[in-house]
């Protein structure tokens, strides 16, 4: 009888447990691997990959790419949208292998790629706090709009940051200052928040490799006090690692998305 009641409060716990858990379309999508094409492909990656995650007319859309493999699909990504002239400065390419891609011009990318009848708008969100906004005001605005963006069917493509608590060049004065810059696919987060929340879990996909992952993201604590953004708690990430100095605080920032918003 014990294990009976058992199994069966188990059971309870794990339908409660999915019903409070959103997830990508498709959520067992292989994520893409960026390595294979360019170092500073993950932007054009994350596409291909949020793409084919997603509800059924991005992944018609994304199945139009040309190429028999994802460096091949990557690459046409590349060529035939990252090298359009750039909202930023139409007289540059939006993307480049030494800069990568911004979020503004990602955006434009993942709306001309697709083709289907109304699919929405991908816009980017900056997740900054505004000079009004609390922690807890920022991460319940946060996960608003990373959830709507899976309820609707695409998975959000996350901005990720690598900080590092440092003067700039020619001045004595720290604060915390960007040294790397990568782009993560969104594939879980929690459906609803607790109330005064201070962190979520998430699932995510890395382009720099292709993995899969899992971490949370937080408002800072007193490691990362003065940030302005909510921190990215992902344990395997290695952006911009290599550029840390021995002893130097640094943390990950999640600066901004593009998505369904």
């Amino acid at each position: 009888m014990v294990p009976k009641i058992a199994f069966i409060f188990l059971a309870v716990l794990l339908s409660f447990a999915n019903a409070n858990w959103l997830t990508a379309p498709i959520p067992n999508s292989p994520p893409a691997n960026q390595l294979r094409t360019d170092g500073n492909a993950c932007g054009p990656a994350c596409l291909l990959d949020a793409f084919r995650s997603g509800g059924e007319k991005w992944r018609k859309s994304i199945g139009r790419i040309e190429g028999d493999s994802d460096t091949a699909k990557i690459k046409k990504i590349i060529y035939q949208f990252g090298k359009r002239g750039s909202r930023l400065d139409p007289k540059r390419a939006r993307w480049n292998g030494r800069y990568g891609v911004s979020g503004a011009d990602l955006a434009d990318m993942a709306n001309e790629i697709g083709t289907e009848r109304w699919m929405g708008t991908v816009k980017q969100e900056i997740f900054f706090k505004t000079s009004r906004e609390s922690d807890l005001a920022l991460i319940k605005r946060t996960h608003k709009h990373l959830a709507a963006s899976l309820k609707k069917g695409l998975p959000p493509i996350l901005r990720a940051r690598r900080v590092a608590w440092r003067a700039p060049k020619g001045s004595s004065t720290k604060s915390w200052l960007a040294v790397n810059r990568h782009y993560l696919v969104l594939t879980g987060l929690p459906a609803k928040l607790p109330k005064n929340a201070t962190s979520f879990a998430v699932t995510y996909h890395d382009p720099w490799g292709g993995k899969k992952y899992q971490g949370s993201v937080r408002i800072p604590d007193t490691r990362s006090a003065g940030m302005a953004t909510l921190i990215a708690d992902f344990p395997k990430s290695t952006t911009g690692k290599s550029l840390i100095k021995k002893g130097e605080p640094t943390c990950l920032s999640l600066s901004s998305a593009i998505g369904l918003f």
